[in-house]
């Protein structure tokens, strides 16, 4: 597979990018000379990995059922680990259902990787360099509780915005008299849902952490035999997405709401004056995007902001880092070839590469959606369905939302009961099917939906909101603010969210 051809198929709406307290210092030599040699304790931020998998989950589309690729991975990140002072690091890696470039590492030693960063790397060296920044994240502790916090309060107000658009198509079915307009406004709600619930959240990590995790990660590397390189390379195709999604001023906004800082600044930096127009003409999307919902939250959520996310380093200030690093460390040693062939063979190999192309009809369909053509979003959906992904969320989720953009609410639905018998049924599926089942009148069976995703993930904070909603959308108000109370002490700053939730009309 090309990874050129590959990177052109991905759309634009795409997200930003993650653990006990071993601090890292500020060194001069090497960062791995400054990790205590030791076996791996998990900290007390740890829920232990299966719970953590379990919330991993129920955010946005969820995890990529397994394939070889995950073999691959796998053994990629063994010799990182293998390289490690810190031994016995039971790290794992998995793949979550996104086109973004989004990855995360948890205190449980999980480490979450994007689809999305995947289609976009070109080597096993690039490869290299996202796990190896991420499980230096886990070697050095960093997940403290402001971080763990942070993640999951945003996960909160995240899963507040999507179950509201969600909501606005079951809610406004059949009421516009004009029929081209009903289809409009069906299209505008399905693609701001689709923006919504393929966004993935990652750790705000502090300037400090990511030069730590990024300078550890180049010395596993060397000693796993790759070059010091790739991780630059890496950066910079980061830097790379970050200009494109500064192009689509809907994620941009959003980005910018949910994390508190900037991420894509230096890509704004560099998009054209007519780009810049364009953003102009779109920058209501928050006001549409979530209505009373964002508004209502908005002065929480300013209050939310810590100094982690006040002090996340820019991307560019990162790659002038590292590069300094390795220039300091590692300026006479011969560098290792690129390793392409083999990270081609593993996208290539039986069972991945026809995963990758239905993956990647999906997700042409999403940006065929929110261009408007529901003609050619329903072709490429379908392609999507015609392979190994035919029971896989994302999949079904996409085309579960074209055919609700085209008027079919049962093929919708039909679409989310194949995912939830699917091997990985995300939360998104329960949300989005519980708040389609309540716009048809199904009201008991769209709260026991809701309650068995609820339950099944461990009570993942990305669905307390969708299950209080429910609750209060049946008239059971006395479990609506049952759950809006418990959201308040466990996310002491979404509680204003979580009560408004409960009580709005």
């Amino acid at each position: 597979m090309n990874p050129a051809a590959v990177r052109l198929l991905l759309p634009l709406v795409a997200c930003a990018c993650g653990a006990g307290p071993l601090a890292a210092k500020e060194v001069d030599g090497k960062q791995i000379d400054e990790v205590d040699r030791k076996a791996f304790a998990f900290g007390p931020m740890a829920i232990g990995p299966a719970k953590d998998l379990d919330f991993a989950r129920a955010e946005g589309l969820g995890i990529v059922p397994a394939s070889p690729l995950d073999d691959y991975l796998g053994g990629v990140l063994s010799r990182l680990v293998a390289a490690s002072p810190v031994t016995n690091v039971p790290a794992r890696v998995y793949v979550r259902a996104s086109n973004e470039w989004s990855a995360k590492s948890t205190a449980d030693a999980n480490v979450y990787v994007s689809l999305g960063i995947l289609l976009r790397l070109d080597n096993e060296d690039e490869v290299a360099a996202l796990l190896a920044h991420e499980l230096s994240h886990v070697i050095l502790g960093h997940a403290d509780s402001d971080v763990v916090q942070s993640f999951q309060q945003r996960a909160v107000q995240l899963s507040t915005l999507a179950v509201d658009a969600q909501a606005s198509y079951a809610e406004s079915r059949g009421k516009a008299a004009d029929p081209t307009q009903a289809q409009g406004a069906r299209i505008d709600d399905q693609s701001k849902a689709l923006l919504l619930n393929t966004t993935l959240l990652s750790p705000s990590w502090t300037r400090r952490q990511e030069r730590s995790a990024d300078r550890l990660g180049t010395d596993l590397m060397v000693r796993a035999g790759y070059p010091p390189q790739g991780m630059v390379s890496l950066l910079q195709k980061q830097q790379g997405f970050e200009t494109e999604r500064a192009a689509n001023p809907e994620a941009a906004e959003l980005d910018k709401e949910l994390l508190g800082y900037d991420v894509v600044a230096e890509g704004q930096q560099r998009v054209t004056a007519a780009t810049a127009k364009k953003g102009e003409a779109t920058s209501e999307l928050l006001g549409s995007l979530a209505g009373a919902v964002l508004k209502g939250a908005k002065e929480a959520v300013s209050r939310q902001l810590d100094a982690a996310s006040r002090s996340h380093p820019k991307t560019d200030e990162r790659i002038a880092d590292v590069n300094a690093y390795i220039a300091q460390e590692y300026g006479d040693a011969a560098a290792p070839a690129w390793q392409v062939e083999r990270w081609e063979a593993a996208k290539e190999a039986d069972g991945t590469v026809d995963l990758l192309e239905n993956y990647i009809a999906a997700i042409e369909a999403q940006g065929k959606l929110s261009a408007g053509d529901v003609a050619a979003a329903r072709t490429l959906a379908k392609a999507g369905l015609s392979g190994p992904a035919r029971t896989h969320s994302y999949a079904n989720y996409v085309d579960a939302a074209v055919q609700a953009a085209g008027g079919d609410t049962a093929q919708a639905l039909k679409d989310y009961e194949t995912a939830l018998a699917g091997p990985e049924p995300a939360g998104t599926i329960y949300s989005g099917a519980s708040t389609l089942l309540l716009g048809v009148g199904q009201r008991e069976q769209a709260v026991a939906l809701i309650e068995a995703g609820y339950t099944r993930f461990q009570e993942p904070p990305s669905l307390v909101v969708p299950l209080i909603r429910t609750y209060r959308s049946v008239g059971r108000q006395a479990d609506a603010d049952r759950l809006a109370g418990q959201c308040g002490m466990r996310w002491p700053k979404m509680k204003p969210v979580c009560e408004k939730a409960a009580k709005e009309q």
